[in-house]
């Protein structure tokens, strides 16, 4: 048995590290083995979905709708860096409901969250990209006072093109969160697996997030299928006037789907996203970070849609 132990922590270690390859600081409309052909761009994305009833195991259930709205901007200086901008507003509703064995039974409702992000791309040759992408936001329950509900960090990650078709890399994440500092691995793929599939990164928000793997199938025409997975965690202030004042809630799981794309014009795309997010946990935290109450929740379906459009 002792020598088992080693070789699963190992496989749970390499696990991780795929689903958490990137963070919401790290988006940008670029892959990473592409150079940008333009000298400035502008892109906007907007998404909506719905998870359904999800079961808690102490009773009681919960559904969530997100509504999430995205605007990234960049400009090339020169042959070798490109910086850009962004701005992200996204909203969760959620809708607890049930007798559910807590303390708590309607721990928040809404979770709002503002984020601002700065990138910058330095690609000295055809092979080597440093990527960095500090970010500064808040994320808040309603009513919750915003300076306390501060979240900052960064990504940093660099790639190397091993072949014409194949893009690696490794990087780390560090963000403050409200009551935690959290600090994570990066891994960054992009596989032309052959002239209509590839292995990569999702490079677009949601209910998804823009970490995990993803691997698209191209039609002609422009559309693609795609299954993927990744994990998502949402950590935010509460008020002060809910069951526990000015505490801590968070919600986390590993969202698995499949995705269908088309094309909307020239530069439009339409996503239709559909899968379940596995593993859910919810947290209640403290005002000083500690736990008041940890419930775990089945799987629950959910439906997405998101439309990206650049200019």
């Amino acid at each position: 048995m002792n020598g088992k132990i080693p070789f699963c922590r190992i496989i749970a270690l390499i696990c991780w590290c795929l689903f958490c390859c990137a963070a919401p600081a790290s988006t940008q409309e670029l892959r990473v083995g592409d150079r940008p052909g333009s000298e400035t761009g502008l892109s906007l994305l907007a998404a909506y979905a719905h998870q359904f009833d999800a079961t808690l195991h102490t009773g009681g259930d919960f559904h969530v709708d997100r509504y999430f709205l995205r605007m990234d901007g960049f400009k090339r200086h020169s042959d070798v860096l490109s910086l850009g901008v962004g701005v992200a507003y996204d909203v969760s509703d959620y809708s607890f409901s049930g007798n559910a064995a807590v303390p708590v039974r309607t721990p928040w409702d809404q979770v709002h969250v503002l984020t601002l992000s700065a990138t910058g791309m330095y690609s000295p040759d055809e092979k080597w990209r440093l990527f960095v992408a500090p970010s500064l936001g808040v994320a808040a329950g309603s009513g919750a006072d915003w300076g306390d509900s501060l979240v900052y960090g960064g990504i940093l990650w660099t790639s190397f093109r091993c072949t014409p078709d194949l893009v690696v890399g490794l990087g780390a994440g560090l963000f403050s969160k409200p009551e935690e500092f959290s600090a994570f691995p990066v891994v960054v793929i992009d596989w032309k697996i052959s002239d209509r599939m590839r292995l990569s990164n999702p490079l677009y928000d949601g209910v998804t997030g823009p970490a995990g793997l993803e691997l698209s199938y191209k039609f002609d025409g422009g559309s693609s299928v795609a299954a993927g997975g990744s994990y998502r965690s949402q950590r935010f202030r509460l008020d002060d006037s809910g069951g526990v004042r000015g505490g801590v809630g968070e919600d986390q799981g590993f969202p698995l789907w499949l995705k269908l794309s088309t094309r909307v014009g020239a530069q439009g795309t339409l996503n239709f996203l559909g899968g379940v997010i596995a593993g859910g946990k919810l947290t209640l935290e403290d005002s000083h970070g500690n736990t008041v109450e940890e419930q775990d929740y089945d799987a629950s379906p959910f439906l997405s849609s998101t439309f990206s459009f650049k200019f």
